[in-house]
């Protein structure tokens, strides 16, 4: 197999309705945990969060392209059971995925844009 040229995904780019500043700051701020960056001069209508080499990238705009069966992102935590306590504590609904192996677990989510987010706990490797 040849090596991939890929080495991280740059950004992801969602879109969301004006006025949801607040909601979408919880809701990639202290949930996931995503490092708010400052907004862009050339872009004033855009949020900006980080993690690592990752940026999400969502535009605010008047009337936002919301795909609801489609998962636009994958969220990787370090406990789901902090996560599900997180989403009880504010009341967000959300559905549990599980598959027949124990590690493919996850968590559906819609942000406060209506975008479906996905999140999965990283498993660390371990010899069988």
């Amino acid at each position: 197999m040849q090596p991939s040229r890929i080495h991280a995904v740059d950004h992801v780019h969602l879109q969301a309705a004006f006025g949801l500043d607040d909601e979408l700051d919880w809701f990639y701020g202290e949930l996931a945990q995503l490092d708010r960056l400052p907004c862009d001069a050339a872009n004033p209508h855009r949020m900006r969060f980080q993690s690592n080499r990752l940026e999400l990238r969502i535009d605010l705009c008047e009337r936002p392209v919301i795909e609801s069966v489609a998962c636009r992102v994958v969220l990787l935590v370090p406990s789901l059971d902090e996560t599900v306590a997180t989403l009880e504590d504010r009341s967000v609904a959300f559905e549990r995925q599980t598959s027949t192996l124990w590690t493919d677990r996850r968590l559906e989510v819609l942000d406060p844009a209506g975008n479906r987010v996905v999140f999965k706990q990283e498993w660390p490797f371990a010899p069988l």
